[in-house]
């Protein structure tokens, strides 16, 4: 029996859509699914992607709006999907979802699907665009099949504030692979290797380095704690990276906070840290706090997007309001030094990730619905393989 052949569409992805989306095709049944991804060459994704030997098609795809680029993303997709004879176009982020639909629509592509990582209502985008995208996002859902959300916060806003319909929304909510950042390392060897000084807890925040992460009121909310005997870590890279080193500078943290600059051994990271922060301004549903919870270390997190729906308050780390600098230092001077409810937090977080957010779950429920999607495609195109079971 034919394999279904599915193809991924995704802009220039780092941080925690590069992994939802690593993960979604290294563990998609290939014995059923002939999965490509689409995505630009010479990035991250690209590379890794070519590590793992998923098949990869380059298209020209950029973040922002690119008129001359996007049209030949489109006309790449086009041609890619009539040749292929691809099922199924996934799409990731509105950018991917803009030039994947389009082209889905022209091909006459059997089933459409986009996962939605954020809301556009955060990005840092001058407000013509944002109900541009708006705009655009109602029109192209009408032909969509359907539209994953990664939290039912993000579901809600989606309904509220672009007026889909909740019948073609659903929500899987992000997984991971819990034994990945259970394993046990030799701390004192990765204290070492990012110059995190022998003595006091460590506080840290893993982060692409852009407006919405939030880690200015990180480094605010730590120079309310300079009484504290506590070392911050900040890793991760990304535009504000000067920007933020400078403030540190300027509230007096030159030697209390630590830039540890774009790092990939995250699971070693995390086991050195006490406390987990998670400090911004928008999120869907981040890897990270589900991999700091996997790591059994307790997290601090604003209250924003999906993140209520993860962190089990009070059990597996506190959620504060986003912006409030003061309201996060209170709530890390609440935890620092109480060392027995820092470790029953870790531990009831990795019991949380194992029961609701694993990798497994994740790719079966998407697996899910794509056989039920197809099934409906079923019923009108009888040369679309029968069993995806």
């Amino acid at each position: 029996m034919s394999r279904i052949k599915l193809l991924h569409v995704v802009r220039p992805a780092a941080g925690g859509m590069k992994n939802h989306l690593i993960n979604l095709v290294r563990y998609t049944d290939k014995k059923r699914f002939d999965v490509t991804v689409a995505c630009p060459p010479n990035t991250a994704l690209w590379d890794e992607l070519t590590a793992l030997r998923v098949q990869t098609f380059p298209i020209p795809l950029v973040g922002e709006l690119s008129p001359t680029r996007d049209y030949a993303a489109v006309h790449s997709l086009v041609k890619y999907l009539n040749q292929s004879g691809t099922t199924i176009l996934h799409a990731h982020s509105s950018k991917g979802a803009l030039v994947g639909r389009l082209a889905a629509l022209m091909a006459r592509t059997p089933v459409v699907i986009f996962t939605a990582h954020n809301s556009i209502f955060y990005e840092e985008w001058p407000e013509w665009k944002k109900k541009l995208f708006a705009t655009v996002e109602r029109f192209l859902a009408r032909f969509t099949d359907k539209i994953i959300t990664v939290s039912d916060a993000l579901k809600q806003e989606l309904m509220e504030r672009e007026g889909l319909p909740a019948k073609q929304l659903t929500t899987i909510y992000n997984g991971i692979e819990v034994e990945k950042f259970a394993a046990k390392v030799d701390a004192k060897s990765v204290r070492r290797s990012l110059n995190i000084p022998e003595l006091g807890p460590v506080v840290g925040t893993i982060a692409r380095l852009a407006p919405q992460k939030g880690v200015s009121y990180f480094l605010k909310a730590a120079s309310l704690l300079k009484e504290y005997q506590v070392n911050f870590l900040v890793v991760g890279d990304g535009p504000l990276r000067e920007t933020l080193e400078q403030e540190a500078t300027e509230l007096g943290l030159q030697n209390r906070v630590i830039f540890a600059g774009q790092r990939e051994n995250i699971a070693e990271i995390l086991s050195v840290l006490d406390i987990y922060v998670l400090p911004s301004v928008t999120e869907g549903l981040p890897l990270t706090i589900l991999e700091a919870m996997a790591a059994g270390k307790p997290v601090v997190a604003t209250r924003v997007g999906g993140v209520p729906e993860a962190i089990a308050e009070g059990k597996t780390g506190l959620v504060v309001p986003s912006r409030d600098p003061e309201a996060l230092a209170v709530a890390l001077a609440g935890l620092i030094g109480e060392r027995d409810r820092l470790i029953r937090m870790g531990a009831n977080g990795q019991k949380h990730v194992k029961e609701k957010f694993t990798v497994s779950m994740m790719v079966e429920k998407t697996k899910q619905l794509y056989n039920q999607l197809l099934t409906v495609v079923m019923q009108f195109q009888d040369n679309i393989p029968r069993s995806i079971t």
